[in-house]
């Protein structure tokens, strides 16, 4: 049987989820604190540029003669003189800023997106002059853009690389754990069952695939020793219940009406115990390969005749009538078979029509034939429909969990026509449950 596993379960897929929630974590905050810090030194770099050409220019401006360069393109420049009373400005571009600020600072202002330096000129024998040089901040604001852009690409590009490489390889950790779930789908309980392949990787996939065989040894064991002990006690149980089989049967000729009744239901329970025996033996020989089919050239009707005589009382007791259907031809049909496990088949079929049928209605069995194959199928009426009719070859599967038996039947039927080398086929349709077993004929 074999298992899948959805893609979102894998443990490959779990092993990139968790490397992508590790990223976002502990990487993105990071990487985000850089860039805080990125950009901030950009603005520093930008400010410290802008009060070197405010520097550049106070030391050009003169009071006697009045001398005032003009700022460089996309610069705003404002010269204000100290008075006693109130600052006199000197020269003001078109458009700058409103500003109270008129002491110098270390560093630079901001107002919406303009930066401004005010720098202090002290001149000689005149009142200080305040000079103040403003620029837009678009062009480190559009850097600063630029590279946040670029980290989110590197990012998501190093994200999806990383999580390929991690779902890669977490693929190639996993090698040895998909090989041996591959091997140990097919291995089957048996006396012999099959080993998962040990890889020679020191770790804990090493370690599982020799747990597993420890425990498939294990289970050896145990299945050949339920196997030896249902095959002893089913030969110690098929003497005693033979033995009392023939003595009832022989009563039952001897006795009075009164007690015949009795005796009578004790030989049916005896036979049916007897029965229960010899599945239990020729299960435990199916299930050490140890059953030895004894074929011969055998007539199919010969062991049809015999098999409805087995299961005659069980349908009587029903009333249940079976309708046998030969090939219209006329004549007998052969095969190579072992008559008395064929018969064993016959037997289960019949019965498990009888009891999954209701009173009162008729099974037909029908053998038809044409030049090299022989079909026989047996048909009954079944009150319960069936999906699925080819899990009823499984083993303790029953059509019903309140039904008797312990599910075995057609198990064997299979399992027996199978060593045969005959094809068997169920099939539900119409409330008429069919069994068919293909049988290659051979000359007479």
């Amino acid at each position: 049987m074999t298992h899948t596993i959805p893609f979102y379960q894998s443990l490959r897929t779990k092993a990139a989820v968790l490397f992508f929630l590790a990223f976002a974590v502990i990487v993105l905050p990071v990487n985000w604190l850089i860039f805080q810090k990125l950009k901030a030194t950009l603005h520093e770099a930008d400010g410290q540029e802008l009060r070197a050409e405010a520097e550049k220019i106070a030391s050009r401006i003169s009071l006697d003669p009045l001398t005032i360069p003009l700022p460089p393109s996309g610069y705003l420049l404002q010269v204000n003189q100290s008075t006693p009373t109130e600052p006199i400005t000197l020269f003001s571009s078109p458009d700058f800023p409103d500003t109270n600020a008129f002491e110098p600072t270390s560093t630079y202002s901001l107002i919406d997106t303009v930066k401004i330096v005010h720098l202090k000129k002290e001149v000689p024998y005149a009142s200080a002059v305040m000079v103040s040089l403003a620029r837009s901040t678009s062009f480190v604001e559009r850097q600063i853009s630029q590279m946040q852009n670029y980290l989110l690409l590197a990012n998501l590009f190093s994200l999806l690389l990383a999580g390929a490489l991690i779902y890669w390889a977490a693929g190639k950790m996993l090698n040895p754990l998909q090989r041996m779930i591959s091997t140990a789908s097919q291995i089957t309980a048996s006396k012999k069952m099959g080993r998962v392949d040990v890889p020679s990787t020191s770790d804990e996939s090493q370690l599982l695939a020799k747990t597993l065989n420890e425990m498939f040894a294990r289970l050896e064991v145990s299945i050949k020793n339920q196997v030896n002990f249902f095959a002893s006690a089913a030969h110690e149980l098929k003497t005693p219940l033979t033995i009392m089989q023939t003595e009832l049967a022989v009563s039952l000729s001897q006795t009075n009406l009164s007690t015949q009744t009795i005796l009578a239901s004790q030989l049916h329970e005896v036979r049916k115990l007897n029965r229960i025996v010899e599945d239990f033996l020729l299960i435990s020989q199916l299930k050490s390969d140890s059953l030895n089919l004894r074929k011969q050239r055998e007539f199919i009707e010969e062991t049809i005749y015999t098999s409805l005589k087995s299961v005659k009382p069980l349908a009587v007791e029903k009333n249940i009538q079976i309708m046998l259907s030969l090939h219209p031809n006329g004549g007998t049909t052969a095969a190579l078979l072992d008559a008395e496990k064929f018969e064993i088949v016959l037997k289960n079929l019949l019965e498990n029509a009888i009891k999954y049928s209701d009173s009162n209605t008729t099974i037909t069995l029908q053998l038809e034939r044409d030049v090299a194959v022989a079909k026989l199928r047996i048909i009954n009426p079944t009150v319960q429909a069936f999906i699925t009719t080819e899990i009823l070859k499984q083993e303790f599967q029953k059509s019903n969990d309140h039904s008797h038996g312990l599910g075995m039947g057609l198990w064997i039927c299979d399992q027996v026509l199978q060593l045969h080398q005959f094809e068997f086929k169920l099939r539900c349709e119409n409330h008429l449950f069919e069994s068919s077993i293909l049988i290659p004929i051979v000359e007479i």
